[in-house]
């Protein structure tokens, strides 16, 4: 099949002939990309080929050049770049003429392209006169050019980064947007112009900077607003919305004109002028609730300094305006779920209500007293909503008696005949159940009653019910008591929820109601741990049936997916619950899992994994009985690096296996080493794998000890050049540092586990070659500023694991890295300073604690004074002398020597410690540190006698303290992180 004829059978009614045209087309993309791009670029410009022919072409050519997959789209970028530059030029030529074409469906479908080809070209300097061409276009063209012209111009910004453009390329696509938006233009030319400009707005920060050109943008757009077709009203107002985003700094003068036209849009313009006209009120509360919560936990001047408080200036004729639209209702809004008027203007009275706090409180709930008794079901259920959409905002001591007070007029609301009040109240007794749960103490009987009632109605109400079930359960928890005043309702509410959870087969309400299953398994008081492992076969057995059903009917998948996932879930938190109880369950949940493996389904596969991984960590080493079935599983799951949240819950179950099964794991080590290494090299693997893989050879090199000898050399290098390439963050991406720290943390653990596996079979040695590479790493990170706490701490026990087993003369730093370090002020961990890892622990993990309390250094010297002088003189502790006198050379009487350890003793953790991280302090210096704190230990505790060298002598002392109590508490921060101490330590 040629290619002409293939396009046109592409939309043939004949399934078999499409499939044959698209077999044909993708044969032609293998075998020669360029030849077919050209052909397909032609036959889009060929004015003598039938549109659907000419509309396919180029849509398959832009799907050549286009994939959502950021890695994908690189490769496809990549294949562009390498075809010859006359194809290149000869496939872009085609294309621009064709935006020229009097058939507008092939004009439409060429912007389309000729976007798609700009976006790739144009940042890297392509293709240098394609804007001036479709500015010329906009400007001087016929009117269907224009409008192809301004649809590629939209195209183009939309697909576009914000830095991709220079100032002069975004001047000359908004001059010739600007041009099109004019009122002199026909209403089509308009709207793509809007469009087009709503795309753009992240390009024109400099233009909006410069009063004249702001001006005149929005003196068009506001025109734009006012044109007699509806859909450029909505496009123009979208655009205004944009604006209040991007550029709510400029707004100021034009807020006037702003109100003016929104209020008038929503009050008598169509419903969806309407709708996009909330949408700005919307956008202002976004970014005023942005500035409000920098002022709380940022900067608070700069914050101040930029919010306008737009929202509460116009609050008195906003709220009024808000509430009309809570009245506008659908007739058939309960069973259609389309955005209309009303749900709009709920969500800007939600937001609104955020932002200016107790303010709103008085008008809003004027109006829902006046209405909430209506007996017209629309004013009614306006009044509810309005009450729901305040609960959170005010301050709780203003909204909670209110909330009292309602509570029983809203449990009667739940008994209306209408079922948008019911849907209504429901959703706002979740809401109140979410933000002020604790409230509902008073009135919990009713409540538990209205619950296990309102389970029982329609979909969408007993959605709301579980939604009420799960945060209320969640609010009583927070009291960290040993009942709750939901304990004699929870039988009765969980069998309802599992019954609802069994008997229904609408997805939604099914999902809700293994959601608040969950919560109430998860934070139900331990008097409720009978009632769960009692429901638990009822669980299973539900569970087993639908297998056997979806066994019986494996085209019908679909239906079951679902209730996999969620009952996966459900036993996910049931293990963590009950943890060893589980046992006498184990085989039939196996069993089940390994029945949810072999679908094949990607999300029931990802949660069956972490049941699985939540059984191994329950049972522990009664796992080994299944791993014969589960390890297939697990390989192939490891396998499936294009699934990547399944890889990586496999990646987890690993981990969790190997902390199970212990040296018992070592039989599957081999393959499962070599695929995370696998993994590692996948090139277009999604970076959210990364860490867990990494760290997880740290929890393999911890089960198998020193059986990991045969894998050492591979791992560590993989880990010195993962550690290599993670060192630099661009600081103003706060998703490139957290992913970072992430990636850094992981590095650290893996080599931890590692160590101290080895270690623990005399094998630390190994790990000699690559200190070199770590003490670097380590270095490195001492002076990030943006490291995370959770590398700090990490990073500390590393350096403990590397001082314990090994010798120190294995330990001095030979690196390049920074000797010294301006980050000695004690709020950061100074690794430059004590990289000659020949000194004692103290020389570590002084600037580890002080870093750890996150209190500037000279702060802490100070207060640690201050305490130990207050505990030394208030406390009257006995020594050994004070019981036999016989123990006395001379008599004693310095009140420095009772109680707590002197003041010049603590001198020494808290001011002279840091003298000892200097690298010219030798090992010689320290052992005679170590033998004078012996000595006057022995001479304060039991002679009492103050030698002339007293002080000299209590800095040894010190020095005997710090290594005592960070050894302890490193070794207490490791356990509490890897719940394995270090054989040393043992």
């Amino acid at each position: 099949m040629d290619i002409p004829n293939a396009l046109l059978a592409t939309t043939s009614p004949d399934a078999n002939l499409r499939k044959q045209a698209e077999d044909a087309l993708n044969q032609a993309v293998n075998e020669n990309a360029g030849q077919l791009m050209v052909t397909l670029s032609q036959a889009l410009a060929a004015e003598d080929f039938p549109t659907p022919g000419r509309q396919q072409a180029g849509l398959f050519l832009k799907n050549i050049l286009d994939a959502k997959d950021y890695a994908l789209q690189e490769l496809k970028i990549q294949q562009w770049y390498s075809l010859a530059d006359d194809i290149r030029g000869a496939i872009k030529q085609f294309a621009l003429a064709s935006l020229k074409s009097p058939d507008t469906v092939a004009a439409h479908t060429a912007a389309q392209v000729v976007a798609k080809i700009g976006s790739i070209d144009v940042p890297q300097k392509q293709w240098p006169d394609l804007l001036r061409i479709l500015v010329e276009n906009v400007t001087s063209g016929i009117d269907s050019v224009k409008h192809a012209s301004l649809e590629t111009l939209g195209y183009l910004c939309e697909g576009l980064d914000e830095d991709s453009l220079e100032e002069s390329e975004s001047n000359q696509i908004l001059t010739a947007i600007v041009d099109g938006i004019r009122r002199e233009n026909p209403d089509k030319i308009r709207l793509s112009a809007v469009i087009a400009l709503r795309n753009s707005l992240e390009f024109v920060n400099e233009n909006f900077s410069r009063d004249a050109e702001r001006t005149h943008i929005m003196t068009v757009v506001c025109e734009a607003t006012q044109c007699t077709d509806v859909q450029v009203r909505v496009r123009a107002f979208e655009c205004i919305a944009t604006i209040a985003s991007l550029y709510y700094e400029y707004l100021g003068e034009y807020m006037s004109v702003l109100c003016d036209l929104t209020f008038k849009a929503v009050q008598s313009d169509q419903a969806e002028v309407g709708l996009q006209s909330l949408e700005f009120w919307s956008s202002i509360c976004d970014v005023e609730l942005e500035f409000l919560e920098e002022a709380r936990y940022g900067d608070a001047s700069v914050a101040a300094a930029n919010l306008k408080r737009y929202v509460e200036t116009v609050l008195p004729v906003l709220v009024p305006m808000l509430l009309n639209t809570l009245t506008q209702q659908e007739e058939d809004q309960f069973e259609d779920d389309t955005w209309n008027l009303s749900m709009a203007g709920a969500t800007t009275l939600t937001l609104a209500a955020q932002v200016v706090e107790d303010a709103i409180v008085n008008p809003v709930m004027q109006f829902v007293t006046s209405n909430i008794q209506s007996t017209n079901w629309h004013q009614k259920e306006a009044a509810i909503m309005a009450f729901g959409s305040i609960l959170d905002g005010p301050q709780h001591q203003t909204i909670q008696p209110i909330v009292e007070n309602a509570m029983p007029v809203l449990i009667t609301c739940m008994n209306d005949q209408n079922p948008l009040v019911r849907d209504t109240t429901a959703w706002t007794i979740g809401r109140i159940c979410e933000i002020h749960g604790v409230v509902m103490a008073r009135c919990l009987g009713p409540l538990m009653q209205l619950i296990v009632a309102g389970l029982d109605q329609e979909n969408k109400v007993a959605a709301h019910m579980c939604y009420a079930i799960h945060y209320i359960f969640q609010s009583f928890s927070e009291l960290d008591e040993g009942t709750t005043p939901l304990d004699p309702y929870f039988g009765h509410v969980f069998d309802k929820c599992l019954m609802t959870c069994q008997l229904s087969s609408e997805e939604n309400i099914r999902v809700s109601a293994f959601e608040a299953l969950g919560m109430m398994i998860q934070h139900g008081s331990p008097n409720a741990t009978p009632h769960i492992l009692s429901r638990l076969t009822s669980i299973l057995e539900h569970l087993e049936v639908n297998i056997e059903k979806h066994k019986a009917n494996p085209s019908y998948g679909q239906e079951f997916y679902g209730l996999y996932t969620c009952v996966c879930d459900v036993l996910v938190v049931v293990i963590q619950r009950v943890d060893n109880d589980i046992r006498p369950f184990a085989d039939r949940i196996m069993q089940c899992l390994l029945n949810i493996f072999s679908t094949g389904h990607t999300t029931s596969g990802e949660e069956a994994f972490l049941a699985t991984g939540a059984l191994a960590g329950a049972i522990e080493s009664d796992f080994k009985k299944y791993m014969t079935q589960f390890y297939p599983v697990l390989i192939a799951g490891l396998s499936n690096v294009q699934e990547h949240a399944v890889c990586a819950s496999a990646v987890g179950v690993v981990g969790d296996v190997c902390r199970a099964l212990g040296a018992d794991v070592n039989v599957y080590i081999p393959e499962i080493v070599n695929q995370l290494l696998v993994i590692l090299r996948f090139p277009n693997l999604n970076r959210t794998v990364k860490p867990p893989v990494i760290a997880v050879f740290g929890d393999i090199g911890l089960a198998i000890e020193g059986e990991f000898e045969p894998y050492f050399q591979h791992v560590v290098e993989m880990l010195l050049q993962a550690a290599q390439a993670c060192v630099a963050i661009q600081v103003d991406d706060e998703d490139a540092v957290d992913y970072m720290n992430q990636l850094r943390e992981s590095i650290l653990e893996a080599f931890t586990g590692i160590l101290q596996g080895l270690s623990s079979h005399s094998k630390g040695h190994l790990m000699v070659p690559a200190l070199q590479g770590i003490g670097q790493f380590i270095a490195l990170l001492a002076n990030e500023t943006n490291r995370s706490n959770g590398v700090t701490t990490t990073c500390a026990g590393l350096i403990g694991y590397i001082q314990m087993p090994l010798p120190s003369s294995t330990l001095s730093y030979r690196g390049t890295g920074p000797k010294t370090s301006p980050s000695c002020s004690g709020t950061a961990l100074c690794v430059p300073c004590f990289m000659p890892l020949t000194g004692s622990a103290s020389r570590i993990f002084f600037f580890y604690i002080v870093s750890d309390l996150g209190i500037p250094y000279f702060y802490t010297c100070v207060g640690n004074l201050v305490a130990v002088v207050v505990l030394q003189y208030s406390i009257d502790a006995k020594r050994p002398i004070d019981y036999d006198d016989s123990l006395y050379e001379h008599a004693c009487t310095d009140p420095d020597t009772k109680g707590f350890p002197s003041v010049d003793s603590h001198m020494v953790i808290v001011v002279i410690g840091p003298a000892l991280t200097s690298p010219a302090v030798s090992a010689t210096t320290i052992a005679l540190m170590v033998v004078s704190g012996l000595i006057i230990a022995f001479t304060r505790v039991f002679v009492g006698v103050r030698f002339p060298s007293q002080i000299v002598g209590s800095w040894g002392t010190g020095v005997m303290g710090v290594l005592v109590a960070n050894f302890i508490h490193v070794s207490v921060l490791h356990h509490a992180s890897t719940a394995a101490l270090p054989a040393s330590f043992q």
